[in-house]
């Protein structure tokens, strides 16, 4: 693989990731208050620990340090 930018052969390609993941839904837990009482409040609980993930690979020029991909 060649650079865009200096032309350089010498380049890596490395793998990023990125994961999130949900916390309490206050607007959830409002709704099942007013709806429930103060048992609703754990309504706020409900797709709390899901994640999402999501990964990118980019090349690394060792010569000028550009990332790109192609």
């Amino acid at each position: 693989m060649r650079c865009p930018s200096c032309g350089s052969d010498h380049c890596h390609i490395i793998e990023e990731v990125e994961s999130h993941q949900k916390g309490f839904g206050f607007f959830k837990g409002c709704c099942g208050y007013l709806i429930l009482g103060p048992i609703g409040w754990l309504c706020g609980l409900c797709g709390m620990g899901d994640s999402h993930t999501s990964k990118k690979a980019f090349w690394i020029c060792n010569q000028c340090g550009r990332k790109f991909r192609v």
